[in-house]
């Protein structure tokens, strides 16, 4: 029986097992084996694995020294699949990039400085650089803190993720559709507005009325609504297609990319986290984000820094759903199902020719566990 070393990290509202580059395949097929093993995939439960039977908690990182002259440490992610064997490379998780910074500092791949470390991070899906700053005291990162997280119990030091660098991270552009709005031909509803945004991930902004929802639905409402996931796996298959890979989305029963973000304006709705009432002017934006399957209990951080640019482009379908007070704001304040979450986003250039300048979120992350994890015979090795 093999024994492979794992950190098992919590970073922002994912959690994920962090592996050493070097004590796994590099071939991509070998690699997707041993970390269906290792989450105990393909099973609703993961009974057999270290996955937490859901997709926020199903993650894994691969974490290596640099592989580029302007980083500090790589990190891969990977998306592993719960009820079906498959693993999603092609997508970053930007909670887990919080831990990534963490788990470089204490495993020596980065050497620590007092106050603040900065830490380039690599992220190998997309090919870009995320500047993570984490809070050092005595060589170590700092776990205590005042910065709360709705979606995590509790509060913890504040780690400053930039994505201003990762504009076109999937398609290599910020707005591949070539404007800040199209129209999209979807067989299941027509023409309908859009806004395709690719800055840290590619995300496909709709209004909540283009889809007949209210906006502030809980996730199990859409989830168990067959009909309009079906309406919004139709968006994301022609956004797929008109970008050249729809092939690939049509293969994977839960692709995780494109996101499709619904877009609606500030309503009170119960957070799935707490049981409590999230209050309207708590926001500027409604955003329930779904990709692989289903709607994501809380929302990705990677879909915050884009939300943030999205908010910055005049005509787009976020902002023209935007109150006009919050058109200035350097912070964009969403309702997420758990809660809210900020991003403090800025663009510059012109209107034919954005350019991201700042896509910044706090988030929080710490060690939970460490040790080695048995699988059965026949796992891939490195």
């Amino acid at each position: 029986m093999r024994q492979l070393d794992f950190v098992l990290m919590r970073g922002g509202t994912s959690k994920g097992v962090f592996l050493r580059a070097s004590d796994v395949p590099d071939d991509r097929e070998d690699l997707a084996k041993l970390l269906l093993a290792v989450m105990g995939s393909p099973d609703r439960r993961q009974i057999d694995g270290l996955g937490g039977a859901d997709k926020l908690t199903s993650k894994a990182a691969i974490m290596g020294p640099p592989t580029r002259a302007d980083s500090d440490v790589s990190y891969l992610f990977g998306q592993v699949g719960i009820t079906v064997p498959q693993v999603e490379f092609n997508v970053n998780c930007g909670n887990l990039t919080a831990a990534a910074a963490v788990y470089a500092i204490e495993e020596g791949l980065v050497a620590p400085r007092e106050g603040t470390t900065r830490v380039r991070i690599h992220n190998v899906n997309t090919d870009k650089i995320i500047t993570a700053d984490v809070p050092v005291a005595n060589s170590k990162p700092l776990v205590a803190g005042d910065l709360a997280i709705d979606g995590v119990p509790g509060t913890g030091a504040p780690i400053a993720l930039n994505f201003g660098d990762a504009a076109g991270a999937i398609t290599g552009q910020l707005l591949p559709l070539g404007a800040p709005q199209s129209l999209l031909s979807v067989p299941e509803l027509g023409e309908i507005p859009v806004s395709v945004v690719d800055c840290a991930n590619l995300v496909i902004f709709v209004t909540a009325e283009t889809l007949g929802m209210r906006g502030a639905e809980a996730p199990d409402e859409v989830d168990g609504n067959a009909a309009l996931i079906g309406r919004i796996n139709a968006i994301r298959r022609a956004v797929a297609h008109r970008l050249g890979f729809g092939e690939y989305f049509d293969s994977r029963p839960a692709a995780a990319t494109p996101f499709c973000v619904i877009v609606s304006p500030p309503a009170e709705y119960t957070s799935f986290s707490t049981g409590r009432p999230v209050p309207a002017d708590s926001m500027d934006i409604v955003c329930r984000q779904f990709a692989a399957g289903s709607v994501s209990r809380a929302y990705a951080a990677t879909v915050t820094a884009c939300t943030g640019v999205a908010a910055r482009l005049k005509g787009s379908v976020l902002h023209t759903v935007l109150a006009s007070s919050a058109h200035d704001r350097p912070k964009l304040r969403i309702g997420h199902p758990s809660g809210t979450i900020a991003v403090e986003s800025s663009i510059s250039g012109s209107a034919d020719n954005p350019k991201v300048d700042k896509a910044l979120i706090l988030r929080t992350a710490r060690r939970l566990a460490e040790g080695r994890t048995f699988l059965l015979d026949g796992t891939s090795e490195p």
